[in-house]
């Protein structure tokens, strides 16, 4: 079961990629990383070699590199931070247990909740999942509601997830799956490319 939800998640694991390569273009971090490997490799020689005086020089600039990506470290986390936030009081958030005319009823005041999926647990048991009519979901029975359990549903899978023993996912835990493979096939292109894709282009242009 995938819902709307699902796409509104992956649509921010785009959208976070490219803002986080914007944000790798404007602190040009990229360029840093490989100077301080050079400082850091220029560092390691002057040490061997003996030639203390020039240390100093090394470590200011290297002070320097590291400051610079260390900003961007901040900047990064400090977007990814809101995103978490936003996806925790966005997504899983907006909705309230009441007993109403001896049923109990979840009340959705979260407008991106509405027509949704839910796993439903009562004391620990499992209800079941319950689709949402636009912004309730009537329960069969009258049950307590601090001992409910109300999680909202991306995709339910074929498997039980043997960490949390769930077989569903909610907004955030599919967030970080989605985010872990997007930077996997973002890491494999990149080493593809530049082994195969820029390497070749390189060898056409000087052959």
């Amino acid at each position: 079961m995938i819902d709307l939800i699902f796409f509104y998640v992956l649509f921010l694991v785009i959208l976070v990629n490219i803002v986080i390569k914007i944000i790798e273009k404007k602190t040009g971090i990229r360029e840093h990383q490989k100077k301080l490997q050079e400082i850091q490799k220029k560092y390691i020689e002057s040490f061997k070699s003996g030639k203390l005086e020039e240390l100093n020089n090394i470590m200011e600039d290297l002070t320097k590199i590291y400051s610079k990506i260390m900003k961007h470290t901040m900047i990064v986390s400090i977007f990814g931070i809101i995103i978490l936030i936003f996806i925790i009081f966005g997504f899983q958030s907006g909705f309230y247990v009441a007993n109403i005319n001896n049923t109990t009823s979840v009340l959705i005041t979260n407008p991106i909740l509405y027509n949704q999926d839910f796993a439903i647990y009562y004391n620990n048991s499992f209800l079941g999942f319950y689709h949402a009519n636009y912004n309730i979901i009537n329960l069969n029975g009258t049950y307590e509601p601090k001992l409910l359990s109300v999680n909202v549903i991306t995709n339910t899978l074929p498997f039980r997830l043997p960490i949390i023993n769930i077989n569903w996912l909610n907004p955030l835990l599919l967030y970080i799956i989605l985010y872990i493979l997007a930077q996997i096939s973002l890491l494999i292109f990149n080493i593809i490319y530049s082994r195969f894709i820029k390497k070749s282009k390189i060898d056409n242009k000087n052959g």
